[in-house]
């Protein structure tokens, strides 16, 4: 994290490179993105508050933000991770958690289960296929490959949601480096299913509320969607998994059911 440039990151060959951006000029483009998206596009911020047209608040200073780059050195998506901090996690802020997950209001308790909350995922306009696919895009390898000279070189694998996906990939790895066990988020249900599609177990904690539109918090832990990832789709396991080193790999039965 102490990089002054992003860095490719070693994935499969992509359109796309997805890393972590602080720390580089690809900082600023998120929060333009974010802007974009959250007061011009979907309203949910009023633009008027955001006159450097930056969409920032105060958990960025908590955050480590992942963004999705194309071979133009555009930054086309983001999302950010939430660190446990004084400042607490935004969805805690407007959410209303089920009694048994209460104890994850109290910052220590966070601390303890090494958990961050992923939030502001959001892609560029020109990468979503359909005017409902909203903040994240459901654009799959078939798009980006509409847009690519007929010589291009780029392998032509089955369509899947390459942006979200990437950028899951990246907060996945840093999250492992980091000791990250849970992952907390505030998501709408079209997301979550798609994530569900990939065996991203988020499960709710607490009823649907009004919060950048109709939204419930959810809490993943990291082991158990390796798992369920691993047996339903290991060759995205493997994606995932490439460029740990060998103590960060996922642990798998050696059985091998």
């Amino acid at each position: 994290m102490q990089n002054s440039e992003a860095s490719p990151s070693d994935a499969p060959q992509s359109y796309f490179d997805f890393c972590v951006i602080d720390h580089t000029r690809y900082l600023q483009d998120s929060y333009g993105l974010r802007y974009e998206v959250y007061c011009n596009e979907q309203q949910f911020l009023s633009p008027e508050n955001y006159p450097s047209r930056l969409e920032i608040d105060p958990y960025d200073d908590h955050a480590i933000h992942v963004g999705a780059i194309n071979r133009e050195g555009v930054l086309v998506g983001t999302l950010r991770l939430v660190l446990p901090s004084a400042q607490g996690f935004p969805l805690l802020e407007h959410c209303e958690l089920f009694d048994e997950y209460k104890y994850l209001a109290d910052p220590a308790n966070q601390a303890r289960i090494a958990s961050v909350e992923i939030s502001r995922l959001a892609v560029s306009k020109s990468y979503r296929r359909r005017a409902n696919d909203g903040l994240y895009g459901l654009s799959g390898t078939e798009d980006v490959i509409a847009t690519l000279p007929k010589d291009s070189e780029t392998p032509r694998r089955r369509s899947r949601p390459e942006l979200v996906l990437g950028l899951y990939r990246a907060m996945y790895q840093f999250s492992k480096r980091e000791g990250v066990t849970h992952w907390l988020a505030a998501m709408e249900k079209t997301l979550l299913r798609l994530l569900h599609r990939y065996q991203f177990g988020f499960k709710p904690i607490g009823p649907e509320i009004d919060y950048y539109g109709p939204v419930t918090p959810y809490l993943a832990e990291i082991a158990e969607m390796e798992e369920g990832i691993r047996r339903q789709h290991p060759e995205l396991f493997a994606e995932f998994a490439q460029g740990l080193s060998p103590e960060l790999q996922p642990i798998c039965p050696k059985n091998g059911n």
